[in-house]
């Protein structure tokens, strides 16, 4: 006797059969991945990144020679210090309130009361190292649930660490406030 599993009068043989309705769905759920993948993807690289917008990084420099402001300028292009050489983003003023300053640098030259009424002169000699912030213009992305997307693509936080150059200068800066340019 053959082995064979009847149902409701039907020889099934182990063979899946699609139905009409199967094919709908398989067709509704390719659709809905070629939807997100043309929204999140395509669509992007048509029009050239349309949700980016500027934003403000702001960051902080360790340990650099105070002669280094000599070396940059307001409105130079800074770039990853890597194989890619990826556009960051453009140097903008110290702050809000300094206009003219690139990075905010404790003073060259101070002034001292010597004890007698007298003001003297002093400097940093020629190799003494300092800290400095600046702040960068760059474009990007902002949500909740992926933070700041720098150029649509890279990840950028407070406190991450990452090595920049320009024409001149090659530092590792810290990141520490990223706000929506207005």
């Amino acid at each position: 006797m053959k082995n064979q599993n009847v149902k409701d009068g039907e020889k099934n043989n182990g063979s899946v059969r699609f139905k009409a309705l199967d094919f709908v769905v398989i067709i509704l759920i390719l659709a809905a991945i070629v939807g997100v993948y043309f929204r999140y993807n395509i669509l992007d690289t048509l029009t050239g990144n349309p949700n980016q917008k500027d934003h403000i990084v702001s960051f902080k420099i360790n340990d650099i020679i105070y002669s280094t402001e000599n070396y940059i300028n307001i409105g130079d292009k800074v770039y990853y210090n890597s194989s890619s050489g990826e556009e960051i983003g453009k140097l903008i003023e110290a702050s809000e309130d300094v206009k003219n300053a690139l990075l905010a640098v404790p003073a060259v030259t101070s002034f001292i009361p010597d004890g007698e009424n007298l003001v003297k002169e002093a400097s940093y000699p020629e190799d003494t190292r300092i800290d400095a912030s600046g702040r960068m213009l760059c474009r990007g992305t902002y949500s909740i649930e992926s933070g700041f997307l720098l150029n649509g693509r890279d990840h950028l936080s407070t406190g991450d660490k990452i090595s920049v150059k320009t024409d001149l200068v090659t530092v590792e800066i810290v990141i520490t406030d990223i706000t929506l340019a207005e």
